[in-house]
């Protein structure tokens, strides 16, 4: 009886790994983007986050800063701004463009504008882990929903 049992757990796990589906980085930013529209976008490249951010369908600022550069145990939302930001791991490593004013500058963190919904943040929050670990930790695979 006790063989049974173990083959049953056995046999359910193996089922549960040859079925989940691990989400890729392509899934993550569409999901992401989703979140993020129609105020901004976001899309990884090389390794390199690039957000981008529109006011009436217009261009206004774009961010870029590399992923292994983002602590991603300071992710925050701010309910006041409606912004999810997370902080660089040392100064400033977010390269900010400012296409209205001409203006470049560097800062110390990025910053997504998300609007007021309390729920809606901790899935793109979890989204952006994923994202993140994916690219930066070697060999990172989750099968895991963000919501």
């Amino acid at each position: 009886m006790k063989h049974l049992f173990a083959l049953v757990l056995c046999l359910l796990k193996l089922n549960n790994i040859a079925f989940s589906q691990e989400i890729s980085i392509e899934q993550t930013v569409e999901f992401i983007n989703t979140k993020l529209k129609p105020y901004s976008e976001l899309t990884v490249d090389r390794g390199i986050l690039v957000s981008r951010y529109f006011n009436n369908g217009v261009l206004v600022r774009e961010d870029q800063v590399m992923c292994k550069d983002l602590e991603l145990s300071s992710m925050n939302y701010d309910i006041d701004y409606g912004l999810l930001s997370i902080d660089c791991k040392k100064g400033k490593c977010v390269d900010r463009q400012m296409f209205v004013r001409k203006i470049q500058r560097d800062y110390s963190r990025v910053s997504f504008p998300i609007g007021p919904d309390p729920k809606g943040h901790e899935g793109l929050k979890n989204a952006i882990t994923h994202l993140i670990k994916m690219v930066t930790v070697p060999g990172y695979q989750s099968s895991n929903p963000f919501e």
